[in-house]
């Protein structure tokens, strides 16, 4: 059948000669492997260039639910994208945000609010005129509510955060892999934003504890995600926020 979605590619590859492979989330069916042929031929009628992750796509896509593959039929762009592939802190988020898609994403269903909340990140990306370096944290953050491992801080004197069980205590667990007072403190501020919109622009934390924040959550994923492998963007991430 046709399926007329929009898409926001997660990963591009070549193949063969002239044609590329796409994983693409989408708002009806959730992540998709979908294949362009001949968008790399120079007369081709869609450009290769459309399919730079994370671009917002219109598709309409040949779909076959007993498939792991569909070939795309037409794709353009829903929104225009500039400063997210010119600006090197923007290209940095996300290539983060695609890879941490591409790695904790595996249904094929409809995720609707999943889909507006990372479609709505990438819109505040391009268009807001400065970028919060707080962003992949607060974007972890969400992400883990709509994957169903959000850290909780309920308790009572919730001081310190467990990685392990994903749970605040009043007192340190017994192992290395929790985050300390200050550090569960500052999470526990920027857990409580995650229900609004994410904040592009103000950042609420100094470089080292956001540099701590940031390699502890990638810990989290880690543990909490089944078949997490390491993350690529992270290097570029600190080469461009640590300077």
């Amino acid at each position: 059948m046709l399926l007329k979605t929009e898409s926001i590619v997660i990963r591009t590859v070549k193949y063969r000669d002239t044609s590329i492979i796409c994983d693409i989330l989408t708002r009806e069916m959730g992540m998709l492997t979908i294949i362009a042929g001949g968008v790399r031929k120079n007369r081709s009628r869609m450009s290769a260039s459309l399919f730079q992750p994370p671009s917002l796509l219109e598709t309409v896509l040949y779909y076959k639910d007993s498939s792991n593959m569909h070939r795309l039929k037409e794709a353009k762009p829903s929104i225009p994208m500039m400063r997210v592939f010119e600006d090197l802190k923007r290209i940095a988020i996300s290539q983060f945000i695609a890879e941490l898609l591409k790695k904790t994403i595996k249904n094929r269903e409809s995720q609707t609010d999943l889909f507006e909340f990372v479609r709505e990140t990438i819109c505040r990306l391009e268009s807001d005129d400065a970028v919060n370096p707080d962003l992949p944290i607060l974007f972890m953050l969400n992400l883990a509510s709509h994957l169903g491992i959000s850290p909780e801080f309920n308790r009572v004197d919730s001081r310190f955060l467990d990685l392990r069980e994903g749970v605040a205590h009043s007192s340190p667990p017994p192992h290395d892999q929790f985050l300390n007072e200050e550090q569960t403190l500052v999470l526990k501020k920027l857990n409580s934003t995650k229900k609004g919109p994410i904040p592009v622009q103000k950042s609420i934390i100094d470089i080292e504890t956001r540099r701590q924040l940031f390699n502890r959550m990638v810990d989290y994923y880690t543990i909490h995600v089944d078949g997490m492998t390491p993350l690529k963007s992270p290097d570029i991430f600190r080469a461009v926020f640590e300077r």
